[in-house]
């Protein structure tokens, strides 16, 4: 039985610490059936979501489990370095080719076709605006669908989840190189590392408002490009509200960057962020859930 085979294959990944690490490279349902494969154990998605209880005490979603929930006070909102001047980063920076893929299952002319200008200009608008607010009340009540229309994309993001391609040729190294970079990380950080999101942002891309409530924590993200931008003023941009005074603060991007911030529950504290890429260049963008003492482990 298919089921069992999904049982027997958690239970080998509880014991056995190279496949424990695999599976913290797996950030959807997708990669846990693609990765049981690998280890011989046939089983389908029905059956991971059926045992989802049994395995991990909650139904799963689209991404693995990240830190716990704390009530520590952050007097500050976002850190950023270049990805060569970390200590310990080198794993990271050398496996990057192999991350930075384009999976041939993507359709391009379509993920063109289903970008929505209305959609993207919602970026320039304030979370904290009345009018912002009653669109996305309205959008999250259709679980940001339109309504009669067959098999309608979801709007809240025009990405591309590298983690639900998981039946083309280059799947394989790819995952390696994800497994490799969370050995790399956790040996810098001394402790458990997990893949949160490994996403394509093709030209003319976004990931509109969202707080990552559901996932509270430290976040890292290794973000880099096909290309460097040749024009200071027209790049890929991370955008977010303060969460205390409403200010809204825009980061222009390069190649080669990494960035932390600290997603958090509280409706007080929630920290709206959003992402764009207008440009022509391509962008890629890894995150990670990490330990509460990062900071300390990157220190020269």
């Amino acid at each position: 039985m298919s089921f069992q085979a999904c049982k027997e294959f958690m239970r080998v990944a509880t014991d056995s610490g190279e496949v424990s690490r695999q599976l913290r490279a797996v950030t959807g349902i997708r990669e846990i059936v693609a990765l049981g494969q690998r280890h011989g154990y046939e089983f389908t998605v029905a059956d991971v979501m059926r045992g989802s209880a049994e395995f991990t005490g909650d139904a799963p979603s689209s991404s693995t489990p990240t830190a716990a929930v704390t009530t520590e006070t952050t007097s500050f909102l976002h850190h950023e370095y270049q990805l060569a001047d970390i200590p310990g980063f080198e794993a990271v920076i050398d496996e990057l080719p192999r991350l930075k893929i384009k999976p041939p299952s993507v359709d391009l002319d379509r993920f063109d076709r289903e970008f929505v200008e209305a959609d993207l200009r919602s970026t320039s608008m304030s979370p904290d605006d009345p009018e912002f607010q009653a669109w996305h009340q309205d959008m999250t009540r259709r679980h940001w669908r339109d309504t009669g229309v067959d098999n309608p994309p979801r709007r809240d993001f025009h990405l591309v989840n590298l983690d639900e391609h998981t039946d083309h040729a280059g799947y394989g190294g790819y995952f390696e190189a994800k497994t490799r970079v969370i050995a790399a990380l956790e040996n810098v950080f001394g402790g458990e590392v997990r893949f949160s999101g490994a996403m394509w942002y093709p030209p003319s891309s976004y990931r509109l408002w969202h707080t990552n409530e559901n996932q509270p924590g430290w976040r890292m993200y290794v973000i880099d490009l096909d290309e460097p931008f040749t024009d200071a003023e027209d790049t890929s941009l991370f955008r977010y509200m303060n969460p205390q005074t409403k200010e809204i603060v825009t980061l222009r991007e390069g190649p080669r960057i990494v960035r932390f911030f600290k997603t958090e529950q509280a409706p007080s504290k929630l920290f709206w962020h959003c992402i764009v890429n207008p440009t022509i260049r391509h962008r890629w963008s890894f995150g990670f859930a990490v330990p509460e003492n990062w900071m300390e482990r990157i220190q020269p």
